[in-house]
């Protein structure tokens, strides 16, 4: 799946009870300590860099690809990882985020967003938004704190050291 058909997906395809065509209002179940169980939209997050993490239980390049995002954002300062589980349920999504000890917010994918990136979403999954919460650019697979400093200085997102 290239660039384009992901940025045409998420942007014909979230749509939410015909009222809300923007990601950031969608509601979804949050899967960390701070709100569990709590329906919440990524509002919050509006007017900063988002690095939307995708994961699912038992997933052990999920599992690296989180200790990159945590070195990441020691380095990039502003940028704001959010972790999205899909392929599971409730509590083995939040048994994996225990086990990698996550400080960071942490949702259950909606089905409507998860339905934008296919049948089956690859994962781990980055999709990268800029501070106005436009798509910049998505990796499939693990990528190294290396490269998403990379490419996050290239697509001009945020500053890192």
């Amino acid at each position: 799946m290239n660039f384009k058909w992901v940025a045409m997906l998420l942007t014909t395809c979230l749509v939410y009870e015909s009222q809300a065509t923007d990601f950031y209002t969608q509601p979804m179940q949050r899967l960390d300590d701070a709100a569990y169980g709590e329906l919440q939209t990524l509002a919050p997050f509006t007017g900063a860099p988002v690095l939307m993490s995708f994961f699912m239980p038992n997933c052990r390049w999920c599992e690296k690809q989180h200790v990159a995002l945590s070195n990441l954002v020691e380095s990039c300062t502003g940028v704001q990882p959010v972790m999205m589980g899909v392929n599971g349920n409730r509590r083995d999504l939040r048994r994996a985020l225990k086990r990698k000890h996550n400080e960071f917010p942490a949702f259950l994918s909606s089905r409507e967003f998860t339905q934008a990136l296919g049948k089956k979403p690859p994962v781990p999954m980055t999709l990268i938004f800029d501070n106005q919460g436009e798509l910049v650019f998505y990796t499939q697979g693990y990528r190294s704190q290396q490269t998403l400093t990379t490419l996050l200085k290239a697509h001009q997102v945020t500053q890192c050291l």
